[in-house]
């Protein structure tokens, strides 16, 4: 997607606040080019000539003005933010829908902190720049309404004022492809200063011990100084570009209240003309840096648009058919099953068929495929060769929500985001009833402990299960994964940080539950419990299966 494409959606989709806002801008403008003009009648007609009426009504006038340029500025301001927020929201949520529905090649393009950055840096730069379109749409039409009105003034002053435009066309033609490389830049620089926070935060304590520390802080350091060389460049540019496209009309200025100062002297032009002149070449100036910055901002919001962009348009490898077809109801089979490893000989599986219903253990030395292979039954990658069937029907040729729906994986490292226990049993599913919470962390053996704790279910377990021992983390991703009512339960050696006693009323559990199990474990116990055992290990070039 072109950062236009994206940018435009944006405008589409907070026009009418957008609209409302302009209306506003409309006013504000309309409010800032009337003042002087009201300044220099009552300079002209009440204190030139001493006419106290007429000072006093074009004082009452410049007062009505300026209640309703504040008036149109809070109106500007105000639409123009609500909808700004508003579609910066509606934004992150397309981000976060697209997110979701990768697989894991897909999500592995983007390094987890520069996908953060771009969720909530870029996102943000968009709805910045979303707030000050109206301001940049108004303030156009008022610059080019100060050059008319100047214009009118007096025939020397309107060339002075003119003159302004080459010399400001000149200055903002020369920085905004240099701002906008810059900004490249630094969004980059911010991404992988990201990442390098990430793994300082979360990989710290695991290489704490080995040395590995001193590393994550030096890659922060340098990540750090990056950051800070280019945000230095950004700057320079940006210095430059706010200095040199004001200074143009105030030059004008100067050099216009000479000439106009000699024609008042001279008799040919009223002092209160002058003034007039003065203070629209001073909102002139003002208005130059205002929409300088504006368009700093545009290209701000440009570039965080193309790196928005590259995240919405990633298209996962494990995409889902144009015409799905059902999951039929029968067997979980694997045939011929073939996985492309780099810089290592393919990795080949053996066939498998799980019966509904049956409880099958995977072993096999580390190594040998057991989570590749339950990773494969659940589709959440693809083999190079073979096919993974449920009920007779190809992974491949279904939904990939409903393989979702009926296949589940409990993950060797499971993960708890940060809130209670019942916020992540139930992740989002508010109709599971707290028996249904009970039942499946009965069967995953860590009721008894919740129960334990002063706040049962409403216990915070903290980002990433921090609160919790490893035992009670696995157990609790179990019962997760049994709320979610799937047809198939692939387990990928959930039970390896628990004590046999629990670990033999889990397997009790689960068998009683009459799900069909595919394990993946190294614990004896398991497979002792299984209907069938499936030994990745080769023996004499055959693979060992025995019941």
């Amino acid at each position: 997607m072109r950062p236009a494409d994206l940018l435009r959606w944006a405008v589409r989709d907070s026009a009418r606040g957008l609209t409302a806002s302009g209306l506003g801008g409309l006013g504000y403008q309309a409010g800032l080019i009337l003042l002087p003009w009201c300044l220099g009648r009552a300079l002209d007609e009440g204190i030139t000539t001493g006419d106290t009426d007429a000072l006093l009504l074009w004082a009452g006038i410049t007062l009505a003005v300026s209640v309703a340029l504040t008036g149109a500025e809070f109106a500007m301001r105000w639409w123009a933010t609500l909808a700004g927020v508003r579609t910066g929201n509606r934004l992150l949520l397309r981000i976060a829908g697209r997110v979701l529905g990768w697989d894991a090649a897909t999500a592995h393009r983007f390094g987890s902190g520069d996908l953060v950055t771009r969720g909530t840096r870029d996102v943000e730069q968009i709805t910045v720049w979303l707030s000050t379109v109206p301001s940049l749409a108004s303030g156009v039409l008022g610059f080019l309404a100060v050059l008319v009105v100047v214009g009118t003034l007096d025939p020397m002053l309107a060339v002075i004022g003119l003159s302004t435009v080459p010399l400001l066309v000149a200055v903002n033609l020369w920085y905004p492809r240099r701002y906008e490389n810059a900004n490249s830049a630094l969004s980059a620089a911010h991404g992988a200063r990201a990442d390098a926070v990430e793994d300082l935060l979360s990989a710290s304590t695991a290489v704490r011990g080995l040395g590995g520390e001193t590393v994550l802080v030096e890659r922060h350091h340098s990540a750090s100084a990056v950051v800070r060389d280019r945000a230095l460049a950004l700057a320079r540019v940006a210095a430059g570009w706010a200095a040199h496209a004001p200074f143009v009309p105030w030059l004008a200025t100067a050099i216009g209240l000479a000439a106009g100062g000699l024609a008042v002297l001279d008799g040919r032009f009223s002092v209160g003309g002058l003034v007039a002149f003065a203070s629209w070449m001073a909102l002139l100036g003002r208005q130059v840096m205002m929409l300088t910055f504006r368009f700093g901002q545009l290209g701000d919001a440009w570039t965080a648009a193309g790196r928005i962009g590259g995240v919405l348009t990633a298209e996962p490898l494990l995409a889902g058919p144009a015409e799905p077809v059902p999951l039929g109801a029968g067997a979980l089979t694997a045939s011929g099953l073939t996985v492309e490893l780099d810089g290592r000989e393919p990795l080949r599986l053996p066939d498998l068929t799980v019966e509904p219903g049956e409880f099958v253990a995977v072993v096999g030395p580390v190594g040998t495929g057991k989570s590749t292979l339950l990773r494969l039954l659940a589709r959440l990658d693809d083999p190079a060769a073979g096919t993974v069937r449920l009920g007779g029907t190809d992974l491949r040729d279904a939904a990939v929500a409903e393989v979702r729906d009926a296949v589940t994986v409990v993950g060797q490292r499971p993960l708890l985001l940060s809130g209670t226990i019942a916020e992540n049993l139930r992740l989002g599913r508010a109709g599971l009833t707290d028996g249904q919470l009970r039942d499946a962390c009965r069967t995953a053996g860590i009721l008894d402990h919740i129960e334990s704790l002063p706040e049962g279910f409403g216990t915070v377990v903290g980002e990433r299960g921090s609160t919790v021992s490893g035992g009670q983390l696995q157990r609790l991703a179990l019962a997760r994964g049994l709320l979610r009512g799937a047809r198939v339960l692939l387990l990928d050696d959930v039970t390896s940080a628990v004590d046999a006693r629990t670990e033999q009323r889990i397997l009790d559990g689960l068998r009683a539950l009459g799900t069909t199990v595919v394990f993946a474990t190294s614990r004896p116990a398991v497979a002792e419990s299984a209907d069938r055992v499936v030994d990745l290990g080769v023996h004499e070039g055959r693979l060992v299966s025995h019941g």
